[in-house]
């Protein structure tokens, strides 16, 4: 064995049962097949990395998947119909919503948004976007280099939208710790747009649309094998405003419109996506202070935007 995956890969063969890293390289060790060059004192976390890891970058494609947080079993055995349909169900664990994917976040002049996005509020996000690509006014951010003041980064913020209905879930702390943010309720799925969403194919938008995609195929867990890319229609911009999070760190939404089918029904069993619920699109909830402030901000704004509530 020279790999924590290929170790991970013999074990769960043999156990046929799901197994958390723990009890995974508890078993490599008894059966002697943990070389010298792996051993350490990091290597429960450093296997649990690795799968988690894999599973992330790897998708439908990688050797393992999770049943329950923290426990891991093989794509191989699902097919095997000697093994219990309990170890079958996938639990992907969610992505946190300030996880920045180890890429610069893209950041926006506030000069340049000063005089454009508040001046004229109901400017288009997409002639938004090539001027401010126009005028040179962004720059990708280094880690050393703080966020929000002058340079608020940019994130999308998807909306699910069924026939007259918006998806609501709650927000969990696994995902956003913030304060403002976890445990409240959100009608939207935050991406940050970093330096990996400009593309080819994505220069006049910095990538807005691509990030929104796969924010809500991760999210809401649209595979490829249950929501083929070809029948997904890349969510649209709505408008943009400008933010505050926890600390006054300022940022851009970019609000973005996903009109799903109306066979689809979200299946959330995740830590981080909570208690789903389809609200009116066309009403602003009474209960708002239970909503968190980028999606408060955004009802505010829907409410006014006339070729939304139609």
């Amino acid at each position: 064995m020279d790999s924590y995956l290929d170790i991970a890969h013999k074990v769960l063969s043999a156990a046929r049962r799901p197994m958390s890293a723990k009890a995974i390289l508890a078993a490599a060790h008894r059966s002697a097949i943990v070389p010298i060059n792996l051993r350490g004192q990091t290597q429960v976390k450093t296997l649990q990395a690795r799968l988690s890891e894999d599973i992330l970058y790897h998708r439908s494609s990688s050797r393992f998947f999770r049943t329950e947080p923290g426990q891991y079993f093989l794509c191989e055995l699902i097919a095997d119909p000697d093994i219990p349909d309990k170890y079958k169900e996938r639990f992907p664990a969610r992505r946190r919503t300030r996880d920045l994917q180890g890429a610069w976040p893209l950041a926006f002049d506030e000069k340049f948004l000063e005089n454009h996005l508040r001046k004229d509020a109901d400017i288009p996000v997409d002639t938004l976007l090539r001027s401010v690509s126009t005028h040179n006014a962004f720059k990708y951010l280094e880690k050393h280099e703080k966020v929000g003041g002058d340079l608020p980064t940019v994130w999308t913020f998807s909306l699910v939208r069924r026939g007259k209905q918006l998806l609501s879930y709650r927000v969990g702390r696994y995902r956003d710790d913030r304060e403002a943010f976890a445990n409240k309720r959100s009608i939207g799925f935050p991406g940050a747009i970093t330096e990996s969403d400009f593309t080819l194919f994505s220069r006049d938008d910095f990538g807005i649309r691509e990030n929104a995609m796969s924010v809500l195929m991760m999210d809401l867990d649209l595979t490829p094998k249950t929501f083929p890319a070809d029948q997904f229609e890349a969510p649209e911009p709505i408008f943009a405003f400008e933010c505050t999070g926890d600390n006054n760190v300022r940022s851009l939404l970019i609000v973005m419109l996903w009109s799903c089918p109306d066979w689809f029904e979200p299946t959330m069993r995740r830590l981080s996506l909570n208690d789903p619920t389809w609200l009116d699109a066309k009403v602003c909830p009474n209960n708002i202070d239970d909503f968190e402030p980028w999606s408060i901000g955004t009802w505010q704004r829907l409410l006014k935007t006339e070729a939304f509530v139609g």
